[in-house]
């Protein structure tokens, strides 16, 4: 009789130990909130030469303005792969497809340069003013 209450006490032990919660800063390990076991998820904050393509195909914010000679970083923490066309005459050179990480775009000369992502089209869009 003895030998059940251990055995069903450490039963009891072993299956409460199993179990996952949402302690801590990034919650459970099971990397449904884009962090998982412990880590981050990616953050970017948006403006003063950065802009963040978020979940939804969206550039955020849609419009930045830089001094002339200055960079612009494009920061993807969607996960979902975009690029950055630009579509306006004497623009730099375009942004290939990438689904994470940052791309930094120096913008020598002042104008005002349209640009989308071709994968999502032109609600994915955006614009450069460059003084």
């Amino acid at each position: 009789m003895h030998i059940f209450k251990v055995v069903s006490l450490a039963s009891v032990i072993l299956i409460g130990g199993c179990g996952s919660s949402a302690t801590g800063p990034y919650g459970g390990g099971n990397g449904s909130n884009g962090g998982g076991n412990g880590t981050p998820p990616p953050t970017c904050v948006p403006g003063s030469g950065t802009v963040c393509l978020v979940s939804g195909n969206q550039f955020n914010p849609s419009q930045i303005s830089v001094a002339a000679g200055t960079s612009i970083t494009f920061n993807n923490i969607s996960g979902t792969t975009h690029n950055v066309t630009f579509t306006t005459a004497g623009a730099p050179t375009n942004v290939p497809d990438f689904s994470s990480g940052t791309k930094v775009v120096v913008f020598p000369t002042a104008g005002t340069y349209d640009y989308h992502c071709t994968i999502h089209g032109l609600s994915m869009s955006g614009v450069v003013v460059v003084q």
